[in-house]
């Protein structure tokens, strides 16, 4: 039971910034055009020293050493996920746009924006630096071929994922942030300290991002789409509950199952809004994704965790 109470307390603190963004749009506190800074400051700013901060600070030669069984299964879950996710994004969409937002919002949850302020809530530091191990694989693919997919070309048609791709503000810190972690090149300490004050306004700013961008459309169409309420199902219910049964089934370590649970169980991504808004893709089907599987998680996430940790 504690639990179950610890994790919905998370859950609404983090809830009530998506409410406060959406009652901003709809009260016009703040312009609508901060749509498109917010999202500016979230993928060139505060997203990519996150991102630095994280891998600069673990991702060193000892914790490669030591927690390797972290990343590789997390490795695992990340390949399974995408294939799956490939295939699922065949039954959900026609359009190929439409089709990788999908195919992202089934291959990786919202592990980062909401999982890491979910587990260092919830179970503290110690165990959010495992949850950061073992999401280096998905943090790989997110910030790669996840953020190269939800970019349009200029003729509107989904951007070809090629080398020019990657080269985007994320991944760039995070190839930094790899190769100055491995070196253990110093860093000074005022730099790393607007650093990582830069990557903790990620997580407030992307929630009330995606309530600002909900606020936009009506609700009544946002929830319309029968597919999205599946979507979400499959996200935070059955998917979290396959993998779990199968680490179970396979005598896995109970730390690892736990932050396993953590980056499969939280909603769909809030990328499929954060990324499409920067680059002037279409933030409808994001926003409907987010709003419905956010608001359902704070009632599903609780449960899973009560049941499987």
């Amino acid at each position: 039971m504690a639990i179950f109470t610890a994790t919905i307390n998370q859950m609404l603190v983090l809830f009530i910034f998506l409410a406060l963004g959406f009652f901003f749009n709809r009260k016009l506190i703040i312009p609508v055009t901060a749509t498109r800074v917010l999202s500016k400051l979230e993928t060139f700013l505060f997203v990519p020293c996150l991102i630095f901060s994280v891998f600069y600070k673990y991702c060193t030669v000892g914790n490669f050493k030591e927690k390797w069984i972290y990343m590789f299964y997390g490795l695992g879950i990340m390949a399974v996920s995408y294939a799956i996710a490939v295939i699922l994004a065949k039954y959900f969409a026609k359009d190929d746009y439409l089709k990788r937002i999908y195919t992202y919002s089934f291959a990786v949850s919202n592990f980062g924006f909401m999982g890491n302020a979910v587990v260092l809530g919830i179970f503290g530091e110690k165990v959010l630096f495992d949850y950061m191990i073992f999401t280096l694989p998905l943090n790989m693919y997110v910030y790669s071929i996840g953020i190269a997919s939800l970019k349009r070309a200029e003729d509107g048609k989904a951007e070809k994922i090629t080398l020019k791709a990657f080269l985007n503000p994320i991944f760039i810190a995070l190839v930094l942030g790899i190769i100055l972690g491995l070196t253990a090149i110093p860093l000074p300490k005022f730099l790393t300290s607007a650093i990582t004050s830069a990557g903790n306004c990620m997580s407030t700013i992307a929630m009330l991002l995606t309530g600002f961008v909900v606020g936009n459309f009506s609700i009544k169409q946002l929830i319309k789409d029968k597919k999205v309420f599946i979507a979400s199902v499959i996200r935070l219910i059955i998917l979290p509950v396959l993998f779990m049964l199968a680490l179970i089934a396979l005598k896995t370590d109970k730390a690892i199952i736990t932050v396993a649970l953590c980056a499969t169980a939280m909603p769909l991504g809030l990328n499929t809004v954060v990324f499409p808004a920067a680059y002037g893709g279409d933030t409808t089907p994001g926003a409907s994704m987010a709003l419905i599987s956010h608001v359902l998680s704070v009632i599903t996430i609780p449960i899973m965790f009560a049941i499987f940790i």
